[in-house]
């Protein structure tokens, strides 16, 4: 419980610093449509609606309050960044899709984060974005139930969450704006904590 602790101190933090990050930054540099900045808003857009999804299946049927809470502190916190990382895009002009697949910002012009193969067919947002899952696993997580379904959210969750970590940290490195800069630095230190969150909960289930 000491970590769950943790995990909902740092979320209540860090949700503050995000919303600091939105109202207090000013966009004063253009921002390129197939840059990092642009790039990790529109990915991490796509990579967060489907922690949503997941944790949303699993609140309304757990019988587990440990995970019920956690999936409502995800839904909330991710959806709210997701309105924060659409808005800065309508801020700079940008279009939601942009021109290149997604992932291609976090490879910095080396071409190799998803790319195919010639003669193979084109990596789907599942294969390109680190974390997510497939749509078998999605469908698993629907139909699972009781303690079975808990324990595969917090497995599919963990993993969601590295990738996440791993996006935002790359965010960190590539980003233009401070404004990026800063929200990646708060998404690792948030998803961070909730692995910990998860992973101690996971050995309980």
């Amino acid at each position: 419980m000491v970590l769950w602790t943790v995990f909902v101190t740092v979320v209540i933090l860090t949700a503050l610093a995000f919303f600091a990050v939105g109202r207090l930054t000013v966009a004063a540099q253009q921002v390129a449509d197939d840059g990092a900045d642009a790039g990790f808003a529109r990915d991490m857009q796509a990579h967060h609606a489907q922690a949503v999804e997941m944790a949303l299946a699993v609140r309304d049927t757990s019988a587990n309050e440990e995970i019920r809470a956690i999936a409502y502190d995800i839904a909330t916190t991710q959806q709210h960044q997701s309105g924060q990382m659409f808005a800065w895009l309508q801020e700079w002009g940008l279009p939601q899709a942009g021109p290149e697949p997604p992932m291609t910002w976090m490879s910095a012009g080396t071409g190799e984060h998803g790319t195919a193969h010639q003669g193979q067919p084109a990596a789907t947002p599942e294969e390109r974005m680190e974390g997510m899952a497939t749509p078998e696993q999605l469908q698993a997580l629907r139909s699972a139930s009781g303690a079975d379904a808990d324990r595969l959210f917090a497995d599919l969750m963990i993993r969601h969450h590295q990738g996440g970590v791993a996006m935002a940290t790359a965010a960190l490195n590539l980003a233009q704006t401070a404004r990026v800069r800063d929200f990646a630095a708060g998404l690792v230190e948030a998803q961070n904590a909730e692995i910990l969150a998860l992973q101690d909960l996971r050995a309980r289930l």
